[in-house]
């Protein structure tokens, strides 16, 4: 019986080992931060997250996990700390010139100091079509039913049916290998179930316009600054109060370097404008954000 155990967990590793040289193996840690002028700063944030990405080497198939402690330091307390998971599972084939990468993420986040929870199933039919060397399009497509428990006016939690939805279409021109410009059409929208307790239901719908620059250096650095403008964004809050946003920008960069040994660093920076025009009743001041995130990957 004991060489039969011992003998089961050496085949177990070997079989282990066997299935890890078959996966391309990426581990990362990040920090994110959000800052906000001094009316809206319980909306500031500190995020640090690990994540572990296995990529299918022989058929086009990858899964990655992240957790993330979500860190909601202010001056109204931590009620706002959370725990977040993510679970993802996706693939990347190739039809001709079509490309389809369709992915589906379980999101979980966790309230720290309150019962409330919120899981999200996140799908993500992404597509594109490559026309020539220099034209393509791109499709970012995101469809979501969200399970909310939140208090929404009751004494207690209670489990609430939410949809939202992020849909991104846009095309590419490549000036060379190294350079290239995008343009795209965003729009973003969610509604929450209306609860007895409020007055309506909340809506947001969000219609952007996006331009991106994108630069790859020959010492493996990337830089790409973005400018994101709402032309029409409007919230319909669950008191009865419409909130305009048109005119919201958000202007940025990305960097990434990639080295030959496997690490990688990312980062991103912007500065975000929100103005907040309420009908009925008084303007609120607009909603400022400066927002930074690095990054540290290595690939096995």
């Amino acid at each position: 019986m004991k060489k039969f155990l011992v003998l089961s967990l050496f085949l177990g590793l070997v079989g282990s080992v066997q299935a890890l040289e078959k996966l391309d193996i990426t581990t990362g840690a990040y920090i994110e931060s959000e800052n906000h002028n001094a009316v809206y700063n319980s909306s500031d944030v500190t995020v640090h997250g690990f994540r572990v990405n296995l990529n299918a080497k022989d058929f086009p198939l990858w899964t990655e996990f992240v957790y993330e402690y979500r860190n909601a330091d202010s001056s109204s307390g931590h009620k706002g700390d959370a725990d977040r998971y993510k679970v993802m599972l996706g693939s990347a084939l190739k039809y001709g010139n079509f490309n389809f990468n369709p992915t589906y993420e379980l999101r979980i986040t966790d309230m720290r100091e309150s019962s409330e929870k919120t899981t999200d199933h996140r799908f993500q039919p992404n597509w594109g079509y490559t026309f020539n060397d220099q034209w393509s399009l791109y499709n970012g497509w995101l469809f979501g039913y969200r399970q909310d428990d939140a208090y929404r006016g009751y004494s207690e939690v209670k489990s609430w049916d939410d949809y939202f939805h992020e849909l991104e279409t846009g095309v590419k021109y490549k000036f060379a290998d190294s350079q290239a410009v995008s343009f795209s059409i965003y729009n973003e929208y969610v509604k929450s179930e209306k609860s007895d307790m409020q007055y309506r239901a909340h809506k947001f719908d969000d219609w952007q316009v996006r331009i991106a620059y994108e630069k790859k250096f020959d010492n493996g650095i990337a830089v790409s600054p973005f400018i994101r403008y709402s032309v029409s964004s409007k919230t319909e809050n669950s008191n009865g109060v419409d909130t305009d946003h048109d005119g919201k920008g958000r202007y940025g960069v990305k960097m990434g370097y990639v080295a030959d040994n496997g690490i990688g660093v990312y980062a991103e920076t912007y500065y975000q404008n929100e103005p907040r025009e309420n009908t009925p009743g008084p303007d609120s001041p607009d909603k400022n954000r400066v927002f930074f995130k690095l990054g540290l990957d290595y690939k096995f």
